[in-house]
């Protein structure tokens, strides 16, 4: 089995408005995951140094992290974030800003996990519905030329900020791969909104797709953690065909 979290840290700052990576570190540990997807990793506050916040995020050496930039300044960064156990064997950044609006990207990360290659896709759309349009657009796009270039076992994640109850705006990706439901995610105190959303191809086996709820995770940051353990296929060289959306078990 192979565990992975995705998670919106809001910059590391709790709603008990502490910064601390160290305590979101070792509870991505604690909670055995293998690969976590980050959004809203942020290393630029100048009183900070960037090495003891990579360092406190990936709870020591637990894990390796792999950047991925939206904005950069003299003093650190911020954007999204892989952190694994595995070894990376590609990692890739597509810039899917919109003009005018905070700059937004899609990291795709492939590790070689004990049976075989996994790519995790990790984004954080943007605030208004006419540019997650777009983005979404470039992100099935994305996806689907990937997949039929090279198959490989795939999971996407990540805060995609659509707050509609009842939205098409998934069309695209529910065509292409496996929607799970987990609910809703934001505000972590009171969850009221289902940003944090996540999908596979049809290949992988989901055991267990859920929301982190705790008194831990309704303080480190504003939105909660996606649990999402699976088994890889036996042959994960292929693919097979896409399935319509599905509820999680």
């Amino acid at each position: 089995m192979c565990r992975i979290i995705s998670y919106n840290i809001h910059s590391g700052v709790g709603q008990d408005k502490k910064h601390d990576y160290r305590r979101i570190g070792n509870y991505l540990a604690e909670r055995d995951a293998d690969i976590v997807l980050l959004q809203e990793m942020d290393t630029r506050a100048p009183e900070r140094d960037v090495i003891k916040d990579i360092r406190d995020i990936c709870a020591g050496s637990v894990y390796h992290l792999v950047p991925s930039p939206a904005l950069s300044s003299e003093s650190g960064w911020y954007g999204n974030a892989v952190l694994t156990r595995f070894p990376v064997l590609e990692s890739q950044t597509l810039d899917v800003s919109q003009e005018g609006f905070q700059p937004r990207n899609i990291q795709m990360v492939t590790v070689e996990t004990p049976d075989g290659p996994l790519t995790v896709v990790n984004t954080h759309k943007g605030l208004k519905k006419h540019e997650r349009r777009s983005q979404f657009g470039q992100l099935h796009e994305y996806i689907a030329d990937k997949l039929r270039r090279r198959p490989t076992p795939l999971v996407l994640a990540g805060d995609f900020n659509e707050w509609q109850f009842f939205t098409s705006a998934f069309k695209g990706l529910d065509e292409t791969l496996t929607q799970y439901k987990i609910g809703a995610t934001f505000p972590s105190r009171f969850p009221l909104f289902s940003l944090d959303r996540v999908w596979t191809t049809s290949d992988i086996r989901v055991r267990r797709v859920k929301k982190l709820k705790n008194e831990r995770t309704r303080i480190m940051s504003d939105h909660l953690p996606v649990q999402i353990d699976i088994a890889m296929p036996e042959n994960s060289n292929t693919v097979s065909q896409p399935v319509k959306y599905r509820a999680s078990a």
